[in-house]
């Protein structure tokens, strides 16, 4: 009866390996979940601090941060969800580059159209110079003008867009996510700087002499 005791023991073994590497890898799921998890959430942060003021370079470089973190760590038993995580952050990234983007921009395009109203307020020369000069700013201030409603036209695709983005990973992670409030109010503010630069430069451009 050896032989019976051999494959009793040998059955207990593997039984005893098997529940050992079933609880390895609910283990593994379990904790790669949280740091996924935890990476979207500081990336959320940094997303939502861009949005409701100036983006930092440090804030820029932390979501950065994160997508190494997340690209360099263990998800075997999460791929899905790193994936969706990684798309996820990817588009945080970008919105917080475009909105870094407007920022630079609009002071550009708003000293533009200040320079040349102010132009249009002062007195009138005798000679064609007033004219040119009026003719220079005007062209700055188009320019200018195109490239903040350029700029100002991708962010707000970009947020109005981003739910789409932020599906796959609020599957798994919803409270980790950007809230929707905060993307609305965002857009919101793209949509009403779009408008209100764009009249204001229209207003000024109809007081230049053709």
């Amino acid at each position: 009866m050896n032989w019976l005791r051999q494959a009793v023991v040998y059955l207990a073994i593997a039984a005893l390996a098997l529940v050992g590497y079933w609880a390895l890898a609910n283990w593994q799921k379990r904790s790669q979940f949280k740091a996924i998890s935890e990476l979207v959430a500081e990336g959320t942060a940094q997303l939502r601090g861009a949005l409701t003021a100036p983006p930092s370079k440090e804030g820029i470089a932390g979501i950065e941060n994160a997508i190494e973190r997340l690209q360099a760590a263990r998800v075997s038993r999460q791929v899905a969800f790193a994936g969706a995580a990684d798309t996820y952050l990817a588009g945080a990234r970008t919105l917080m580059l475009r909105r870094a983007d407007a920022e630079r921009v609009a002071p550009v395009a708003a000293a533009s159209r200040q320079a040349l109203d102010a132009h249009m307020n002062t007195p009138r020369g005798r000679n064609d110079d007033w004219i040119r000069r009026a003719a220079e700013l005007k062209r700055k201030m188009d320019a200018d003008q195109v490239e903040l409603e350029r700029v100002l036209k991708v962010l707000a695709e970009l947020l109005a867009t981003f739910p789409e983005t932020e599906k796959p990973v609020a599957a798994f992670a919803p409270s980790a996510t950007l809230d929707e409030a905060t993307r609305a109010a965002a857009l919101k503010r793209v949509q009403d700087e779009l408008k209100r630069s764009a009249a204001e430069a229209t207003r000024i451009a109809n007081i230049v002499p053709r």
